[in-house]
């Protein structure tokens, strides 16, 4: 049906219901007495009762019959609706005449190339059959455009038409321009004067068009990206003391061919506030004075939001950690524009001291209660204390079971407080297949069979192979974190390793440990080892030195190992700031027993520090010693190989240490080196990241030789196919038989 004819329908029904209106002989005195509705072929009639209150036996209400009409018309299905009014014996009947908008019979697309039909088809919520609605056309429309938007279509116009068909049917058809593909170019800024753009753009996750945006996406539009943009930038000034900063909404232009798109935001920075008074109020545990010592904010600095978050948590955590779970810290601001001050006062409730009523876990389906109840740091009937609670769900995320720990808490009572622990466990079986490469080992295949949690009890096993041209490794171990329930590591490994090593010789060692660990505090360990393992030296070449020659054979060696560590890290694979020191003293022979007698002390010590621009310094210093007792000489499996890529870079493995006669390298009996690098992010999409590094040190054995050193540049890279790390070193004084540059590769994969 035409507008014109659906417009003339319109026309009837006005006439006809002023017609009812104005009729004399339709007095609204007289009885219903039938209802008929007439018209409807696909709306069934009960669903058009539905919206009609005039009722059979009821007195004849025009107002009502206006109503009613008016509801019929507003579901949407009919195009015309007619009231007629006949003459019965007892009364009047009401016949409702509709006339039914047409039904879809198929939904066309046209004109789409580049997004498949099956996913526009995702985006169409009209099925066949329903009746035509053009509003639901014209938003399907624009879902489709939204489409086309997100796959950066930004020039993508999508229109719709109607087909008008036999028997009251209808096509729909999506008409689709694609245009071309379009990235933003550059977003642009005006008003900044405190702020470089390139410090702005970082606040922003809308970025344009970078090297690697066939894998990151980067470049695409996202409105609502850009709005969270704005209030990350708002917050970003926040931060800076520019309390009254105004950034006005995003101008987006499009270039004509839809490949380039512009971002210009303006912001009104307004003037940098200070800190003015700071005073506390309400519940005073203490005196003011503890109460600054946990102040990291102080007057006359830079007004920063983030500080000031800083600040209330250290003073809730303060009293949350004496019990007072439901303390409250409003931080009560007064603004002085005139000498853009801002005055902060710390308003305490602390509340009732808390105790902890009922410790709940659930999602465990595999691990035991007990083994979640070990690792934290709160009991039932204990005083609650916040940092307790945080540090056992920390220990609970690092035992490797859970994919997630959600700690909630809830009211018991006045005094009582429950703890909701929910985790949900994570795959702790392993069978892997890899790859890997290294230039001192060549390429090397390995297999592993692991569980980190055995029966639900925590138990950590595994089973590891590497073979390649130059290495075979095995190794099989068993431990329990928790010895007979105390927080005690306790295991064992038993491994074979064969290695070439160059040219010189090979060496074969059989051997097995048992070990135990403990924590002193949240972040001091302590460990004892006991080894005992048959090493054997083969095919010792006739060019080496009489040293080496001495090794030949099969020797014995058990040795007693005591570690202490502290680790601060903040995180285990990616730290940016934090240190881990350790010491470890081995004493091997002796009342012991075995060929070989020595002792051995190594100390390493390892910081980070966080820089501006996502830019870490990582500073690292080892030394060690190991000396053999009665005059007998050190193994040489036992000694310390300065120079690889695990040592000092720019040297070729052991290189920076002694020598025998031919030049072959055997190992000093001292050793320190020192590392320093500074990582920098290069792409943070695919988490490439470059290194500038400074190595020195040196392996000697009783006089001192000199000092090696090389510096350099790497690439790391935890990329789809596992870790791979690459590094060249410049050698800054290379002897004679040296390189004046290594480059070292490893890398590894599993499948």
């Amino acid at each position: 049906m035409t507008p014109a004819l659906r417009f003339g329908g319109r026309i009837v029904v006005f006439i006809l219901l002023s017609l009812i209106l104005t009729g004399r002989c339709f007095g609204e005195d007289e009885k219903i007495v039938k209802i008929t509705i007439l018209g409807n072929e696909k709306v069934a009639g009960d669903v058009i009762r539905g919206q009609i209150k005039s009722r059979k036996d009821e007195l004849l209400s025009i107002p009502q019959l206006r109503k009613d009409l008016k509801s019929i018309y507003e579901m949407g299905f009919f195009t015309d609706v007619i009231i007629d009014l006949r003459d019965v014996e007892g009364g009047k009947e009401v016949i409702f005449v509709v006339v039914e908008k047409p039904s879809i019979r198929d939904i066309l697309i046209s004109g789409n190339v580049k997004i498949k039909a099956p996913k526009i088809r995702e985006k169409i919520d009209i099925p066949p059959g329903a009746i035509l609605n053009m509003e639901k056309l014209k938003q399907t429309a624009e879902a489709i455009e939204e489409l086309y938007s997100s796959k950066a279509y930004y020039r993508a116009k999508v229109d719709h038409r109607v087909h008008y068909l036999d028997g009251n049917q209808v096509d729909a058809e999506f008409i689709i321009e694609e245009g071309k593909k379009g990235y933003v170019k550059k977003v642009r800024f005006h008003g900044n004067k405190r702020f470089w753009a390139r410090k702005l753009r970082k606040q922003m996750r809308t970025k344009k068009k970078g090297w690697f945006w066939w894998y990151t996406k980067r470049g695409v539009l996202d409105e609502d990206m850009l709005t969270a943009d704005i209030q990350n930038l708002q917050a970003f000034y926040f931060d800076h003391g520019y309390i009254q900063v105004k950034i006005d909404k995003p101008e987006i232009t499009i270039s004509k061919g839809g490949k380039k798109i512009y971002i210009d935001i303006t912001i009104h920075e307004g003037e940098k506030f200070t800190v003015g008074e700071i005073d506390f109020k309400g519940d005073i545990l203490t005196t003011r004075e503890d109460l600054f010592k946990l102040l990291t904010m102080k007057k006359e600095k830079v007004y920063r939001t983030s500080v000031l978050q800083k600040n209330i948590r250290r003073i809730t955590d303060f009293h949350a950690d004496k019990g007072y779970a439901y303390v409250d810290v409003v931080p009560l601001t007064s603004v002085d524009p005139e000498r853009r001050l801002v005055h902060l006062t710390f308003d305490i409730h602390k509340g009732k001291k808390v105790y902890f009523e009922q410790i709940n876990i659930s999602g465990n389906t595999k691990t035991r209660d007990k083994v979640i109840r070990r690792e934290l740091k709160v009991g039932e009937g204990d005083l609650f204390n916040s940092t307790a609670l945080k540090r056992g769900r920390q220990k609970l995320k690092t035992t490797g079971y859970f994919k997630e720990v959600g700690f909630t808490t809830s009211k018991a009572g006045p005094e009582k407080i429950n703890v909701d622990v929910k985790v949900e466990e994570a795959p702790t079986g392993a069978i892997s297949f890899g790859a890997g490469f290294s230039t001192l080992e060549g390429v090397v295949g390995t297999a592993q069979v692991s569980e980190k949690n055995l029966f639900g009890r925590g138990y950590r096993t595994g089973l590891s192979t590497a073979l390649g041209g130059e290495t075979q490794r095995f190794k099989f171990g068993f431990t329990d974190p928790w010895l007979l329930g105390m927080p005690i590591a306790a295991g064992f490994n038993i491994y074979y390793d064969e290695l070439e090593y160059y040219d010189t010789y090979n060496s074969k060692v059989v051997g097995t440990d048992v070990h135990f660990g403990r924590y002193l505090t949240d972040y001091i360990s302590s460990s004892l080892l006991g080894k005992a393992e048959r090493v054997d030296i083969f095919d010792v070449s006739p060019y080496s030195s009489s040293y080496v020659k001495e090794q030949e054979g099969i020797k014995d060696t058990i040795s007693v190992t005591l570690g202490f560590a502290r680790d601060t890290r903040d995180d285990y694979y990616n730290p940016t700031k934090g240190a881990r020191h350790s010491l470890t003293m081995e004493n091997a022979g002796g009342i012991l027993g075995g060929d070989n007698t020595f002792y051995k002390f190594i100390g390493d010590t390892s910081w980070y520090f966080p820089l501006p621009v996502g830019t870490v310094l990582h500073l690292r210093g080892r030394a060690g010693i190991v000396n053999g007792y009665d005059g007998k000489e050190v193994p040489i499996y036992e000694r310390f190989y300065v120079g690889g890529i695990n040592t000092i870079r720019g040297f070729e493995y052991g290189e920076a240490g002694p020598k025998d006669r031919f030049g072959q390298v055997i190992g000093g009996e001292r050793m320190v080196i020192f590392n320093s690098e500074i990582i920098f992010p290069l792409s943070r999409e695919i988490g490439l990241r470059g290194a500038i590094f400074y190595d020195g040190g040196a392996g000697w054995n009783e006089k001192f030789d000199k000092w090696r050193h090389a510096v350099g540049v790497g690439i790391r890279w935890f990329s789809p196919v596992g870790p791979i790390r690459v590094d060249w070193g410049y050698n800054l004084n290379p002897e004679e038989d040296e390189k004046q540059s290594v480059w070292d590769f490893s890398m590894g994969t599993q499948f």
